[in-house]
């Protein structure tokens, strides 16, 4: 990379543009008194909006994975802007387009290759896709030490907790606390569950975000993925992570440290915000925001998890207990073909659970020592999974 960087705008990739995280990104760049400008735009299949955002932004690149429309797509002759098709042709503008950052927001395991050619290219992360972690953390933070790339959080939780550490030494971190709301289903019994319906289960109480995680949200198997995403990115073990009920979703990570005292992150529920701290890495810029108001909140509760009712934490145990190996792949697959299982309608609420537990049971843990390791893993596991329901 030659340029200039006082110069020149800062290039930015948005991967999953169309999805939650990349439509409130280009909200936070909009706002940014710097010269952002986002040189590529990919998403999944939505053709119509991906193209409303090439028209606003014009990017030198656009690339749809599987378009729901091709014939809209191909022909709808953009000028300045390169129309690609397919997967590859989101991995090839990622090496080729002279990057400062790439936003991985892409939903799922679909994410993960584009986090490794990011962080090989030598281009800083901001991360948003957690599975990538989940599912292949050691080959990432490999990745990330041979070619001196960063990568940067922008979950809420974890934004918190990077916020929370800041300089200190890691080794004075006594423990890291990440908090939950608890989804739309807190306090309900195991009986309960048994006939909730997916709308009921999509309507999370604090957060708006897409299908998947707000099913996982419901499940509390988003909180496994975060809990490993943590391990992760701040190298503690899995008994230094614990996890929290926090209905009012207003502490957002806590750190205690040796010495007796404990930070924590505060603010109102607005991924926006962790985006914009990922993408202005760490100045504090101006942003519009709704200030808290602890007064107007009131009380700030916590409670253990009900672990009998949401077992996600229990059962997910043996991919914490053996880091590095190809059970994040399983863990992560599993629970995803599950959750597809239950957005059809072939799966109940509490088949979540056993669905994801039986494959993990079913597999034998092997060392990760590739990307194509984690993919084959994946495969199998989506097939066994969708032959145990379908």
């Amino acid at each position: 990379m030659n340029r200039d960087r006082k110069t020149t705008q800062r290039r930015i990739a948005i991967l999953g543009s169309t999805g939650s995280i990349g439509t409130q990104a280009l909200e936070v760049m909009a706002e940014a008194q710097e010269p952002w400008h986002p040189v590529l735009l990919t998403a999944g299949k939505r053709v119509a909006p991906l193209l409303k955002q090439v028209h606003q932004q014009q990017p030198e690149c656009c690339v749809v994975i599987d378009p729901d429309d091709l014939s809209a797509f191909e022909t709808a002759g953009v000028q300045g802007t390169d129309l690609r098709v397919g997967e590859q042709h989101q991995l090839s503008a990622i090496a080729e387009l002279d990057l400062d950052l790439v936003l991985n927001g892409i939903t799922g395991a679909a994410g993960l290759r584009a986090s490794i050619a990011t962080l090989e290219a030598g281009i800083d992360l901001a991360l948003a896709n957690k599975e990538s972690l989940v599912t292949a953390g050691s080959l990432l933070k490999s990745c990330a030490s041979a070619s001196g790339a960063r990568i940067i959080p922008v979950d809420s939780e974890h934004s918190a907790v990077m916020q929370c550490i800041a300089d200190s030494d890691p080794a004075t971190i006594r423990r890291i606390l990440l908090t939950a709301s608890g989804g739309p289903f807190r306090g309900m019994t195991r009986d309960q569950l048994k006939d909730v319906t997916i709308e009921q289960a999509l309507q999370h109480p604090t957060w708006k975000m897409g299908p998947r995680i707000s099913i996982d949200s419901a499940t509390l198997f988003n909180k496994v993925l975060e809990v490993i995403e943590a391990r992760e990115l701040f190298g503690l073990p899995p008994d230094g992570i614990e996890v929290l009920v926090h209905p009012q979703s207003i502490v957002h990570a806590i750190v205690e440290y040796q010495d007796g005292s404990s930070i924590a992150h505060l603010g109102e529920p607005d991924m926006r915000v962790p985006i914009r701290h990922a993408l202005h890495q760490g100045t504090r810029a101006a942003g519009q925001f709704r200030p808290l108001d602890l007064i107007q909140r009131g009380q700030l509760t916590f409670e253990q998890v009900d672990g009998a009712t949401f077992p996600a934490l229990e059962i997910a145990q043996v991919v914490m207990d053996h880091p590095g190996t190809t059970l994040g792949a399983v863990l992560n697959a599993a629970d995803e073909e599950a959750v597809a299982g239950f957005l059809s309608g072939s799966v109940g609420f509490l088949q979540i659970y056993q669905l994801v537990e039986k494959a993990l049971q079913q597999h034998s843990p092997e060392d990760l020592v590739s990307l194509e390791q984690v993919i084959e893993t994946d495969r199998e596991t989506r097939e066994r999974v969708r032959s145990w329901y379908l």
